[in-house]
């Protein structure tokens, strides 16, 4: 079902634009990642913890306001029971532009920002990217592409968490001198693939399209068109 619809005339994503939001069962399709903490809040227990696989080619992990959990509070807002809706509009003072707001939950920072607010919501943290981040504590550990195909099962199987998997099609992309794809068509199925063997271990699932980081809407569209077989989404993309 589309808990926002995606309109007729597609906009610029950038950083803080949501087109749409896709779900069937417990998975999310998205224009944009900042979508994804609201996605995971309505499928998992902010009481528990997740292992956190996230598959991208960056890392988004901009540091949040030190001050968001007091901001939240001191304005009655839980996050968890927020609508879609009212959490695509949470903003924040701009930190350079006084009396300006910006919005709260962006590209790069809804990991962080989430973290932030629930320290014990993320277990382990899993990242394949192609940003390397050997200084950042956050991540605990970081994979090739290769490992996640191979040993997704096992992880599952050895965790005593639930598990998140958050996947940005721009991965499978190459920014280098023009965008263009970089991995078959037959791994980005292996990756389909994995995710529905392994979906009875599988909390959420947030997939991103961010065409910007793609070449452009029809590349993310053709790549997402394959995920959406394998899956059996029925997003009808055209």
């Amino acid at each position: 079902m589309w808990i926002k619809e995606r309109p007729q005339q597609l906009l610029d994503s950038g950083r803080t634009t949501a087109n749409f939001l896709y779900k069937k069962g417990k998975v999310y399709v998205m224009d944009n990642h900042l979508c994804a903490a609201w996605c995971w809040l309505q499928e998992t227990d902010i009481t528990k913890s997740y292992d956190f696989y996230h598959i991208d080619r960056h890392n988004d992990l901009l540091y949040p306001i030190p001050s968001i959990k007091e901001d939240l509070l001191n304005h009655n807002v839980d996050l968890r029971k927020v609508t879609f809706e009212e959490y695509v509009e949470l903003n924040e003072n701009h930190p350079e532009e006084l009396n300006i707001k910006v919005p709260l939950f962006r590209w790069d920072n809804y990991i962080l920002n989430l973290n932030e607010v629930y320290p014990n919501f993320l277990g382990a943290t899993n990242f394949i990217t192609k940003e390397p981040y050997p200084d950042n504590e956050f991540i605990d550990w970081e994979y090739k592409i290769e490992d996640f195909l191979n040993s997704l099962h096992h992880w599952l199987k050895d965790s005593q968490y639930g598990c998140i998997v958050n996947l940005d099609i721009d991965f499978f992309y190459s920014n280098s001198k023009g965008y263009y794809q970089i991995y078959s068509d037959e791994l980005i199925r292996k990756v389909g693939n994995v995710l529905v063997e392994n979906m009875d271990k599988i909390d959420v699932i947030t997939i991103a399209l961010s065409p910007e980081c793609c070449g452009g809407w029809e590349n993310a569209f053709e790549t997402m068109k394959i995920l959406d077989k394998v899956l059996d989404l029925g997003m009808e993309i055209s």
